[in-house]
């Protein structure tokens, strides 16, 4: 990796953190903010407020300062081609942007990195410049991961990687061996809520803390741009939809503040654990 990277930012508080993380290793840092989803927060640094079709712009920005090295990160959404307002960088690769919004996310971030590509860049993902935003091995706090759980963590890692295929989510809840609650366009926090009502209305009875969510990417997902992600808003969640704990798969979902969520999780009674793909198998 160069010692300059430009971060094009979406929504949540990921790329601001990502950015200063960047900046404590050295590297200098330009920020391509998305209107309407980026936080003002990350002018603290130099940056340029785009819009979602102004790729040209965003292009010519990347250039002018002789950067090779390109990070998307927080919350980009989806875009509706008629919300794109595309600018003529855009319209020049107009057939490429339609295809890459026909089918699932991975397939349309699949094509946002061919796009970057395609212009000499280099697509890199925050691990290359803040591993510590991963997700850690093993136990991440003092509440122990249950020996009963065990066999729930290997089924639902089972069943998330077989859904890699129809590319619907990252994350499920579930007890026993049962399918509480799959993740789709709604998003895990979203998830959680659900399986929170469930509760409440006894659509699922379970006595105290019980379920597992497990978090973690599809088979074949490109992790530079779509790393699984969880913040302080899942903990709560988790812990509303009264939950026993929390497992991600380890250096693979990226976690906020690692030592303030597992904190949070511990006092609210959740384990925070860490997995690797060998001991979910």
């Amino acid at each position: 990796m160069s010692d300059r990277v430009a971060l094009i930012c979406g929504g949540g508080q990921f790329p601001l953190v990502a950015a200063r993380a960047a900046r404590q290793r050295g590297l200098e840092v330009f920020i391509l903010g998305l209107k309407g989803m980026a936080s003002e927060a990350i002018e603290e640094f130099p940056h340029i407020w785009l819009g979602v079709g102004q790729l040209g712009a965003a292009l010519r920005e990347i250039a002018a300062r002789d950067i090779k090295d390109v990070c998307l990160i927080g919350g980009l959404g989806r875009p509706e081609f008629a919300d794109l307002r595309p600018d003529w960088g855009a319209i020049k690769r107009l057939p490429d942007i339609v295809r890459l919004l026909k089918g699932g996310d991975d397939h349309a971030l699949k094509g946002v990195i061919r796009l970057f590509e395609g212009e000499g860049l280099r697509v890199v993902g925050v691990d290359s410049f803040a591993p510590e935003l991963l997700a850690a091995a093993g136990p991440m706090n003092r509440v122990p991961f249950p020996k009963d759980c065990a066999e729930d963590l290997v089924f639902g890692h089972d069943c998330l990687s077989a859904l890699s295929a129809f590319d619907i989510g990252q994350a499920l809840v579930l007890f026993h061996r049962r399918i509480i609650a799959l993740e789709a366009a709604e998003g895990t926090d979203a998830m959680l809520h659900r399986v929170a009502e469930l509760r409440e209305k006894g659509r699922w009875r379970a006595k105290g803390p019980a379920g597992l969510l497990i978090k973690a990417p599809k088979k074949g997902q490109d992790l530079r741009v779509d790393l699984p992600a969880m913040g302080p808003e899942t903990v709560a969640s988790a812990a509303k939809a009264g939950l026993m704990g929390i497992a991600v798969e380890t250096g693979r979902v990226l976690i906020l503040d690692r030592a303030a969520v597992a904190a949070q999780a511990e006092k609210a009674g959740l384990f925070l654990y860490g997995f690797s793909r060998e001991t979910a198998a």
